[in-house]
């Protein structure tokens, strides 16, 4: 032990008197990007500079920017300039060139000039070292291309921590992928920051290049994104700050970058950030608006779309729909601004933007009053950007404006007044947008009317009046016509006179009445210009009393769909001119017009037309009180109001009495309500005529009927001959209301209107309704309307629309007219009702154009049918017999198992027809809830038995339609439950109708059979679904009372009752799917059971297994079933079934035939068929509860057993025979293969064994791998205790043999060794001979050595369970198995034919003799294993198979002998070096295990075998780089790996050592290490003393105090003179060097750390240390002094806890404050620091030597000695408690 060493070593002093030689080299500038490092250290500045100065001048001729530098880095006197000479200020002004010049060239770095020029900068300035950040990311953007890893191999090793994301790059000198950038820039947020400010210092100068920025907009996209997806982790406040600390780094540099408009890339990379930003995080508006503004401050006319973009989508991420006022007014200066956007429109998602852009234009107009700014807003609303809202939205905005703006001031006011009514009139009628736009001022709050009056225009004008002379201008020439100049321009171009123009409401269509509804709309705002246009000669005003041209076009003008302005200036006009002409004529011709005013929508209308009421009035009363003096005149417009056809004559007159009472007792009483509400005329209208509310209480006149019907006529008279179809629909809204007049009359008179309407084509009909913007169905329906209940005529007219007999049959009239009679149908009369439903049904058949047969179907559906109608339609239907074409088909049709039949399918003849309409009749039965029509009994049981001929004729079974018939049996059935007098209950009802059924069963089945089926198929679709008890009951029954009689019958019959039932069976099965499935065991059951189990059972299997091939729950089910039966029938209904599968492969099908309907299959469905039926029988054999049946049923003394065997034989027999038929067939021989291995598992072991032992024989060796592979797993899942088994299964071994010896099929083989393993592993123990036997041929040259990897796999797992079972008794067979073995794991380890299945295996078998027999392994034997083992460890396998190798190793070091297994150790160490990594970790695993398994005094016994390993161990390095081992293999991590590995081992062995085995040892190995190598060999000595320093450092670290004796011996007799011989002599520029240098400095610090005895203190120890350690501070900018030398100086003084040795130690440090080298400045004051916080006031004792020169470095020009000169102050006052300022004054 430890501590037994450290007592015999305690008399050993620990002396050094040795001096050390320090020596110090410096290597030249080596480092080049050109040259290799040797060439370039021979290369004088001279020579560099005209080699470089050559690519400077060519850059100087690609950009004269290069120039400038000709003055300074590239002068003559540069060659002289030394940067260790220079002063502060000259190194920064130096610096600031140096960064100046490769921000311009970092474009052409690619081109030889520039890495030339960019040469002379490293090797004379080492810009590599002192600019190291610029240079990097100057690189940067090439960092896919070699030059940036040529960059890398010169980086020193103390790189600025931004980038030591490049650390495992510079030590593969391998290009860091982009991945690795980004996720730095993600994560570094140094990195972040410097790349950024680097583009941007870049930028700013004007050096910026495509390669830079496009990898800057990259990088920096996906690191702002990966940011802000990082910042989504945590709760919503900590998500909340995240987001905003990724804001504060982004914003910055965004502003910046916007900012720069000539580096338009740049710009662009901001906008990808500012997208970026708006679209990951939850911004406010305020955030949004600022990077906004940003954008638009800043774009140019390179950037502009870009920018556009962005501020699209920045848009879209706004919550308010404003835009910042500025950002619109840079948008707005932008030249094309709207065909820019609808550029944008086509790619982007712009709504947003536009949105804020046009209220923004519109908040600018108001102010600016830019016409512009319209035109913009216009074209935007036309392009079809905005979506509805959004289009509201503006809209409203428009009219806000307009409605709050004051037009009295100014003349500039009265030009925005002009222009926004131009505005807003070219809104409203824009073909695009203008039926969305005038829809929202029509829904707008805004009083449109009114702002129609202020804007003295009309906006909502119609659709088809455009103003002359617009229709080509676009939105934004919206500025040039005005109001008035449109209205001198219209009506100066009017004819003075129209040749034909009679009346503006003749049925002739008008030539002037566009011109001048034109003029009158736009006059309508201004009083002069309506009497203008009323002056207009055209007009013949001074003849408006004769004749109706003037006011016959005022009349129209209210009744159209012009705006409310011009409304009321007709109504207005009308009036004036009216009251001026006074009574010269009778006016009444205008009553109905006036009506139609009074019903207006708008409110100003229905004051102006009460207005136009109270004038006629007064003229009327004037001309009755005159009317005795003056002769009696014809009314106005008697002649010609219409027209002078027809139209005119057909117009009923009235006389004064019936104006007056039309006036007095339903218009003016009501004037006052009409303005309020515009349906009260029609109420005062409907009241006056119809009588049926109290007048008095109405202020109303009842008017006597004959008056009532006067008016009506006159009324009735305007609607049928006006041409306006506004008028029409005014008027019949008002008069289809009154219930007065008698219905048919009203009809009578209005009728006239209707079939004129019905006559149009579908195209006038629409181009009536969209010339006056009507609905076109709300027409339809007033039209259908006219219809009333009680005339025929009207009914008959509504049928000859409805057929197409009428007119041109339009789809929305026949639909009005087909909803009226829904509307009337209550109202019919019974024989009126049947009529109308039997032209219903015929039409939805045949009558009717098929486009509306289904339309007439749905609306007999949804109308409450009487009984007498559904009696007439069942009494209807036609009998199969009086149908010509109904012959069966030549091949009778069958259903696919009770699926619905097409009606189509019955053919288009006589037969069709009768089909189609059987159906919709029942169907409407069906729906009109049969129960309550019990009546309709007698007729449904003649239509069931009528089907049956009908199935007859069609070869159908009409399932779906006999399910309709039973359905509404069942319903009437049921229906007299809730009646409390019926004659029978439910239960007496459902009896009865059994009873019946199960008579009817015995008399006639094939009744039954035609007529009963569909219940069992309707039930299934129904009953059998539902999961009550009732139907569960219901369903029991009908199978126990029809089905036993039904079957007693057929047998008698036919003797053959399964012929009979076939249907039947169908019926259940095809109803399988819809019961549920809880009920589905029982229900089955009880059918098998009634049916016959014996005779049905399999034919259910068969149908179920054909029908549900794909549903695999129905071999659960199938296997259920059977259970319910005893094991004869089981195995009965197993042998049927496998007859009837045998059948379906014979050429004369007859069972399959009838059961399967294999008549309608192919070969190839017949053959899925029976496949089908094979597997099932499989799952069915394969169950476990027939297997429990059998073996019971073979016991039992109650069962005939004789039968089952002949039933289980049958099986067998034909299960062969059928294998045999279809060999050929891959599919089904494979089913019936698995079928025989079931049938084989149904018996015992014993019997199973007998039954084997004859099939074994048969030449099938598919059979035979079958036949074993089933007594295989019935080896496995055997009980070991049953004796009959053993013994049947042992007694069948030699046959296994034989087929090993014998056969040449390698499957049948492996089967047999298979079974030879099981037996081996279950029974081997109990007849070892059989089993070794067995082994023996296994090993033989028929498996092992056969040349089949199958075989040789599964021949060597069974030996290694023969091992593992009989121990050392299988020493006889391994002489001849072992090297077999090692051969085949040779073989697969071959290059390219690697096989890990036969590895595996041979690891197994070797790891099962290590186990059991591990002296049969040892010398060249383990030495093969371990040379394999070491290439498998290399080879690429899967990990199962390093897991078996590595097994077998842990199974060597336990097993083997320690000596055998050191010496092998050492023997294949070589082999393990060469073979690579893996392979020696491995084999020092191995090694490891050993040590730590085996005891100390075994270990002692083999000291110098393991002394030979460890020396071999130790030399690790040296060997890999002197031999020619692939060093590439073995990087340095996987040498440190396996340094630090072997230090385990070695710390391991010397615990189980005493010292005097450990000191020979110990000698030999620091012997070995310090001498044994010649000194010319200098790298082989320092390769081994690194090594022997990396132990030391292990070895005071795990032993640490307890190796105090050993630290005396081992630092003063060998290694402190070594160690200060390596510090002396370090080469700073080589790696090897700089190694040892470093592990002496750790072994060094594990020394004074564990020195526990003072052994530092001794002055003769301390000074042989101390000076080498404080000289290396000179190699501080080359060698790692922070983390190395700094920590072992701090633990020396603690160590030496002296004052003299602290003051000796503080002198030789503070030197180093002074040195002209900054970095050995930094280093001394880091070291102080260090000392300062280990040693506190026992350091600061000498801290009145430190002052002077804490001062000085106060001032270093070195910033970072500064910096941490200012931290050394903070710490030494941490710890004195008091400020050093006024010490330091």
């Amino acid at each position: 032990m430890a501590s037994a060493l450290a007592a015999q070593l305690s008399q050993i002093a620990a002396h050094s008197t040795n001096s050390l030689d320090l020596k110090a080299q410096r290597t030249a500038h080596s480092q080049s990007l050109i040259f290799e490092a040797r060439d370039a250290a021979n290369q004088g500045f001279d020579t560099i500079f005209q080699l470089c100065y050559e690519g400077f001048g060519e850059l100087c001729l690609l950009d004269p920017r290069f120039t400038v530098f000709a003055r300074n880095i590239f002068s003559e006197h540069s060659k002289k300039e030394e940067r260790t000479q220079m002063t502060a200020a000259q190194n920064e002004e130096l610096d600031r060139v140096v960064e100046d010049f490769l921000g311009l060239v970092g474009g052409r770095l690619l081109l030889k000039p520039a890495i030339k020029a960019v040469e002379w900068l490293v090797r004379r300035f080492r810009v590599h070292e002192y600019n190291t950040s610029f240079l990097i990311l100057t690189f940067l953007p090439y960092h896919t291309t070699p030059i940036f890893a040529t960059l890398l191999s010169i980086l020193p090793s103390n790189i600025p921590p931004t980038y030591k994301f490049l650390h495992p790059y510079i030590k593969s000198l391998a290009s860091p992928p982009r991945h690795t950038i980004v996720y730095t820039a993600t994560n570094n947020h140094a990195f972040f920051a410097t790349l950024n400010q680097y583009v941007l210092k870049v930028s700013k100068v004007r050096h910026h290049h495509h390669a830079l920025l496009s990898l800057w907009a990259g990088v920096m996209t996906e690191a702002v994104a990966g940011m802000l997806d990082l910042a989504r982790s945590g709760r919503h406040n900590v998500q909340r700050q995240s987001e905003h600390d990724v804001l504060l780094r982004v914003l910055p540099i965004l502003n910046e970058g916007l900012a720069m408009g000539k580096v338009p890339e740049l710009q662009m990379g901001c906008y990808m950030l500012l997208t970026i930003l708006s679209t990951k995080s939850n911004l406010e508006d305020k955030v949004l608006n600022g990077m906004m503004e940003a954008v638009v401050a800043g774009w140019t006319q390179d950037t502009l779309q870009a920018g556009l973009v962005c501020l699209s989508v920045l848009a879209e991420e706004r919550n308010g729909a404003k835009l910042p006022k500025i950002v619109v007014k840079e948008m707005m200066k932008i030249n094309a601004l709207d065909d820019e956007i609808l550029s944008l429109s086509h790619n982007y998602s712009v709504d947003r933007l536009v949105l804020g852009l046009t209220l923004g234009a519109l908040a600018r107009f108001e102010k600016s009053k830019d016409v512009k700014t319209l035109g913009f807003v216009g074209k935007m609303l036309e392009a079809q950007i905005l979506d509805g809202p959004q289009i509201s939205l503006v809209v409203k905005s428009t009219l806000l404006l307009a409605q709050n703006s004051d037009f009295q001031a100014t003349e500039g006011v009265t030009d925005m007044r002009r222009h926004l009514a131009d505005f807003l009139v070219r809104l409203t009628q824009s073909s695009i947008a203008g039926k969305t736009i005038r829809a929202v001022m029509q829904d707008s709050s805004i009083d449109v009317d009114l702002l129609e009056m202020k804007l003295q225009t009309a906006i909502l004008p119609a659709e088809k009046l455009a103003i002359a002379g617009h229709d080509d201008m676009d939105m934004q020439d919206i500025e040039t016509p005005a109001v008035q100049t449109t209205f001198e321009s219209i009506t100066a171009n009017l004819p003075t006179r129209t040749v034909d123009e009679i009346s503006f409401i003749s049925h002739v269509r008008s030539r002037v009445f566009d011109d001048l509804l034109q003029s009158f709309i736009l006059a309508a705002g201004l009083q002069e210009n309506i009497e203008k246009f009323i002056n207009l000669p055209i007009l013949r005003k001074e003849f408006a009393a004769n004749e109706p041209l003037f006011f016959s076009f005022f009349m129209r003008v209210w009744c159209g769909p012009y705006p409310a302005l011009s409304r009321v200036a007709a109504l207005q006009t009308t009036g004036k001119q009216l009251a001026n002409l006074g009574n010269v004529a009778d006016f009444q011709a205008i009553l109905p017009y006036l009506l139609i005013a009074l019903a207006d929508p708008s409110a100003k209308v229905r004051h102006a037309a009460a207005e136009l009421a109270t004038i006629i009035d007064q003229l009327h009363q004037s001309k009755g009180d005159q009317g005795k003096k003056r002769r009696v005149s014809k009314p106005w417009g008697f002649d010609e109001i219409y027209g002078m056809g027809e139209e005119t004559k057909g117009v009923k007159w009235l006389s004064s009495e019936e104006i007056t009472d039309l006036l007095q007792s339903v218009v003016l009483p009501a004037l006052e309500e009409c303005t309020l509400d515009n349906n009260h005329i029609k109420q005062a209208l409907d009241r006056a005529l119809d009588g049926s509310s109290h007048p008095k209480q109405t202020g109303q006149k009842e008017l006597k009927k004959s008056v009532g019907v006067a008016i009506m006529s006159f009324l009735s008279s305007h609607v049928v001959n006006t041409p306006l179809y506004t008028a029409k629909v005014r008027l019949l809204q008002m008069l289809c209301q009154v219930n007065r007049i008698k219905a048919s009359s009203r009809t009578k008179m209005l009728l006239p209107a209707l079939k004129a309407w019905a006559s149009l084509s579908e195209t006038d009909a629409t181009d009536c309704c969209q010339a006056e913007e009507l609905d076109q169905r709300e027409l339809d329906e007033q039209m259908a309307g006219i219809i009333s209940e009680s005339d025929k005529e009207g009914l008959s007219a509504l049928q000859q629309i409805v057929t197409g007999e009428y007119g041109s049959g339009r789809p929305g009239l026949v639909q009005a007219m087909l909803h009226r009679l829904q509307i009337l149908w209550s109202s019919l009369k019974a024989d009126t009702q049947l009529s109308m439903a039997d032209f219903l049904l015929d039409s939805s058949l045949d009558l009717t154009p098929k486009a509306y047969q289904d339309d007439t179907m749905d609306v007999l559906r949804s109308l409450r049918l009487p009984t007498n109608v559904l009696v007439s339609f069942v009494d209807q239907l036609p009998a199969a017999a009086d149908v010509k074409d109904g012959s069966p088909s030549a091949k009778r049709r069958r259903t696919s198992h009770g699926a619905k039949v097409a009606v189509n399918a019955y053919g288009s003849g006589e037969m069709g027809m009768a089909v189609r309409k059987v159906t919709s009749v029942l169907e409407i039965v069906d729906s009109s809830e049969p129960e309550k029509h019990p009546q309709l009994l007698k007729g449904l049981f003649q239509v069931l038995g009528e089907l049956q001929h009908y199935k007859v004729q069609l070869g159908s079974e009409l399932a779906y339609i006999q399910g309709l018939v039973l359905g509404s049996l069942l319903d009437i059935a049921n229906g007299f439950q809730g009646k409390p007098d019926a004659a029978i209950d439910s239960s007496s009802v459902q009896n009865a109708a059994l009873l019946l059924v199960s008579s009817l069963a015995s008399i006639a089945p094939e009744l039954v059979l035609h007529s009963v089926m569909p219940i069992f198929t309707f039930m299934g679709a129904t009953v059998l679904r539902q999961d009550d008890e009732y139907s569960a009951h219901v369903i029991d029954k009908t199978v126990q009372q029809v089905i036993p009689p039904l079957i007693q019958s057929l047998r008698q019959q036919s003797g053959d009752p399964l012929r009979g039932a076939a249907e039947l069976l169908l019926s259940f099965v095809t109803a399988f799917e819809h019961v549920p499935s809880h009920r589905r065991l029982h229900l089955y059951k009880s059918l098998v059971e009634m049916l016959g189990p014996e005779d049905f059972l399999f034919a259910l299997l068969a149908m179920l297994a054909d029908k549900y091939a794909a549903d695999g729950s129905v071999q659960g089910f199938t296997v259920d079933l059977m259970g319910n039966f005893g094991v004869q029938i089981q195995l009965i209904a197993l042998d049927k079934y496998l007859s009837l599968a045998i059948d379906t492969l014979g050429p004369n099908r007859e069972l399959s035939e009838l059961l399967l309907s294999l008549g309608d299959k192919d070969e190839r469905e017949i053959g899925d068929s029976t496949l089908t039926l094979l597997q099932l029988l499989h799952t069915l054999l394969a169950s476990r509860p027939l297997i429990v049946s059998v073996n019971k049923g073979l016991t039992r003394r109650d069962i005939d057993i004789g039968q089952l065997r002949s039933v289980y034989s049958s099986l067998l027999e034909k299960t062969l025979t059928l294998m045999e038929a279809v060999k050929d067939q891959k599919k089904l021989h494979a089913a019936c293969a698995n079928i025989l291995e079931a049938l084989l598992g149904l018996v015992s072991t014993p019997e199973f064994i007998d039954s084997i032992s004859t099939l074994i024989e048969r030449p099938d060796d598919q059979l035979r791998r079958k036949i074993l592979k089933s007594l295989e797993f019935r080896i496995r899942n055997e009980r070991q205790g049953v004796q009959t088994s053993r013994k049947a299964i042992l007694g069948f071994l030699p046959r296994l043999t034989y087929v090993v010896q014998n056969s040449p099929d390698v499957q049948l083989k492996c089967s047999a060794i298979s079974c030879i393993d099981q037996i081996s592993e279950k029974y081997g123990r109990t007849d070892t001979e059989a089993i070794l036997a067995s082994a023996d041929i296994v090993a033989g040259d028929h498996c092992l050595g056969s040349e089949d990897d199958r075989l040789r796999v599964i021949a060597l797992l069974c030996l290694a369970s023969v091992v593992d079972v009989l121990g050392a008794g299988i020493i006889a067979v391994l002489p001849k198995a072992l090297p077999k073995a090692l051969d085949l794991l040779k073989l697969s380890l071959e290059e390219d034919a690697e096989k890990p299945e036969l590895h595996n295996a041979a690891y197994s078998f070797l790891g099962a003799i290590l186990t059991h027999v591990p002296w049969m392994i040892t010398g060249p034997h383990l030495d093969t294993l371990l040379t394999l083992s070491h290439a498998s460890a290399e080879a690429d396998m899967n990990g199962e198979a390093g897991a078996s190798r590595l097994e077998v190793m842990h199974l060597a070091s336990r097993q083997l002998d320690a000596k055998e297994c050191f010496s092998v150790v050492e023997r294949n160490w070589a082999n393990a070096l060469e073979s690579g990594p893996s392979a020696l970790k491995e084999h020092l695993d191995l090694f490891a295990l050993a040590v730590e398994h085996h005891s100390k005094s075994t270990i002692m016994k083999n000291t110098k075998t393991l002394s030979s390993i460890f020396l071999l161990a130790f030399d690790l390095r040296r060997m890999l780089s002197s031999t020619n081992t692939d060093e590439e293999a073995f990087d340095m991590e996987d040498i440190e790996e396996l340094e630090e590995q072997i230090n385990k081992v070695a710390i391991a062995m010397i615990y189980k050592m005493n010292d005097s085995t450990f000191r020979p040892l110990f000698e030999r190995l620091l012997e070995w290490a310090l001498t044994s190598l010649p000194k010319k060999d200098r790298q082989g000595r320092t390769l081994r003393l690194t090594s022997l320093y990396s132990f030391f450092i292990t070895f005071f670290d795990n032993l640490k105090a307890s190796t105090r004796s050993y630290n005396s011996l081992v630092v003063t007799s060998y290694i402190l003179e070594n160690a200060v011989d390596v510090l002396n002599n370090v080469v700073v520029d080589d790696d090897e060097s700089e190694q040892l240098w470093s592990r002496v400095l750790r072994a060094l610090l594990k020394s004074f750390e564990h020195d526990q005895d003072d052994f530092w203190q001794s002055p003769s120890h301390f000074n042989a240390v101390s000076s080498p350690l404080l000289s290396q501070f000179v190699h501080a900018s080359k060698l790692p002094i922070t983390s190395e030398l700094i920590p072992t100086i701090t633990e020396l003084a603690a160590a030496a806890d002296s004052a003299d040795h602290h003051k000796e130690l503080n002198a030789a440090i503070m030197k180093h404050m002074r040195s002209d080298n900054a970095s050995a400045r930094l280093a001394a004051v880091k070291c102080e620091q260090s000392l300062t916080e280990r040693l506190g006031e026992d350091w600061l004792s000498l801290l009145p030597e430190m002052l002077p020169f804490i001062s000085e470095l106060q001032e270093d020009d070195d910033e970072n000695v500064e910096r941490e000169t200012h931290r050394w102050i903070a710490k030494i006052e941490d710890i004195l408690g008091e400020s050093l300022e006024p010490m330091l004054q």
